[in-house]
């Protein structure tokens, strides 16, 4: 017979300390992702930042897209190895950019990556756009005794964000499904032309 007190005794082994800075995939119930996978939580977090978003809301929020399942809170700080504090800050975020949603299983988010795009998107568009172009604007009404090299600087910007808001105000006139397909297209054609002269670039 087996000894149960020495199969209690090998469980029981201490795990080491797993690093603060990453995902702890021990954690992982259910489906686990491959450290591969993990490592695209990882880059979120750092990418994340650049584009002024929260690191650890991007690791949440990518541990929930990865999964495509509610995940509790508990599993959340057990895999991120996040402090509750930390987590919930995360969370909150999350739930007040509309990316994010409490359900009866946790907290889940959307599958698909296009819808989730359009949304961080346009979450920072009706914030930030009209605040640029309400300075810009101001700008542009008091600007009689502006430096000219200011003047010429502080234009450039002013068009360029305006562009900018016509071409959105432009593809909030599309339906959803028009402009996905546009981008698909366009992503496509500039793939092969990347591979098309990418390879012809590099020949001597």
């Amino acid at each position: 017979m087996r000894d149960p007190h020495r199969q209690e005794s090998h469980e029981s082994r201490q795990r080491p300390l797993p690093d603060r800075n990453r995902v702890n995939p021990s954690f992982m119930p259910h489906s686990q992702p491959s450290p591969a996978a993990l490592e695209i939580v990882e880059w979120l977090g750092s990418v994340g930042p650049r584009w002024g978003f929260p690191r650890d809301a991007c690791r949440v929020h990518g541990v929930l897209y990865l999964l495509a399942r509610p995940v509790t809170a508990e599993t959340l700080r057990e895999v991120l190895i996040l402090e509750q504090d930390s987590l919930d800050a995360a969370l909150s975020w999350l739930s007040e950019e509309k990316l994010v949603v409490g359900t009866d299983g946790g907290w889940a988010t959307q599958s698909d990556p296009w819808d989730l795009m359009t949304q961080a998107l346009d979450s920072r568009r009706s914030r930030e756009l009209p605040l640029a172009l309400d300075a810009l604007r101001d700008w542009h009404h008091e600007r009689k005794n502006e430096d000219p090299t200011v003047a010429s600087q502080a234009t450039r910007l002013k068009e360029l964000v305006e562009d900018i808001a016509a071409i959105d105000a432009g593809a909030q006139r599309l339906a959803p499904g028009t402009l996905r397909r546009i981008v698909g297209v366009g992503g496509r054609a500039a793939r092969l032309l990347n591979r098309t002269l990418g390879t012809g670039g590099k020949k001597r």
